[in-house]
């Protein structure tokens, strides 16, 4: 008999203290981590204006950085001269390693207001990765595969699926999947015994595990079950992601997540001293 997954830990995603009003911090705030992702905002749905700056230069080293949008656009530069606009079900992929430096949203060049929404989600590098070479990949939303399973309708945005595996190469072994789930419908996806599962809901009204779950809400499961079990009391719409744990320190400041105090010090040394490059704007 299928061992359904429990839910461990339940939390409304609180907004972002930093962020402002429209962006709600769901790892670590409402989640501690989902090994190995280690962070997740949620930004939106809010107007961006014509002429109006979006988040400027800031480095990162030792995560991958995914930003995956469900309204509106983002342009993406970095210091190894990576220039992308993300639209709508776009995934833009950028491998942080031994430090680069990234500007989001800045000189789009929009010539009325739109409205952003979307998610951006960082990913431990395993330790053996930290300081790999910096890298950035696009992946246009026809090129992610969407799978009918139970009901449900899956973009599978990294990991594998009913045969369909996205294009995305994560460098820790990992899933993110975004369901689309009908009123009605009961979506049991078999996860890998000992992965782990959060899932974030975006819209709609759902129940695991005898719980119902409002918009905004994140819960963490078990790594012992490997049925997920998710029924949409609405038309839902969510984010489940999760994979191999890689059950290394993280040690976090500000934009880096390294595996000890002294690698967060060269990290912040190497940026100083302008060894993450510079963004031509």
């Amino acid at each position: 008999m299928a061992e359904y997954k429990k839910i461990i830990t339940r939390r409304k995603a609180p907004l972002s203290r930093s962020m402002g009003p429209h962006v709600r911090q769901v790892i670590p705030s409402a989640a501690e981590n989902i090994d190995p992702f280690v962070f997740l905002d949620h930004f939106g749905p809010m107007e961006k204006s014509p002429g109006s700056g979006g988040v400027p230069p800031h480095p990162h080293a030792g995560i991958a950085t995914i930003t995956y949008l469900f309204a509106g656009s983002n342009r993406h530069q970095d210091s190894y001269g990576h220039d992308a606009v993300i639209e709508v079900g776009d995934l833009a992929w950028m491998q942080a390693g031994k430090g680069i430096v990234h500007s989001e949203g800045m000189n789009e060049g929009l010539s009325e207001a739109q409205v952003i929404h979307g998610l951006q989600l960082w990913i431990s590098l395993p330790a053996k990765d930290k300081f790999i070479e910096p890298d950035f990949f696009f992946y246009p939303s026809k090129d992610l595969p969407i799978t009918e399973f139970s009901g449900a309708s899956i973009k599978i945005l990294c990991g594998e699926l009913n045969g369909h595996k996205a294009p995305t190469t994560s460098l820790s072994p990992a899933y993110l999947f975004d369901a689309n789930i009908p009123l009605g419908v009961t979506l049991n996806l078999p996860i890998t015994q000992e992965y782990t599962c959060g899932v974030y809901l975006i819209t709609g009204e759902i129940e695991i595990d005898d719980q119902v779950l409002s918009p905004e809400t994140m819960v963490k499961l078990d790594e012992e079950g490997s049925i997920l079990s998710i029924k949409a009391t609405a038309v839902s719409r969510v984010i489940i992601l999760g994979g191999k744990p890689l059950n290394e320190p993280i040690i976090a400041y500000a934009s880096y997540v390294m595996n000890s105090k002294q690698q967060i010090l060269q990290v912040m040394d190497d940026y100083k001293q302008g060894k993450m490059g510079r963004i031509q704007l």
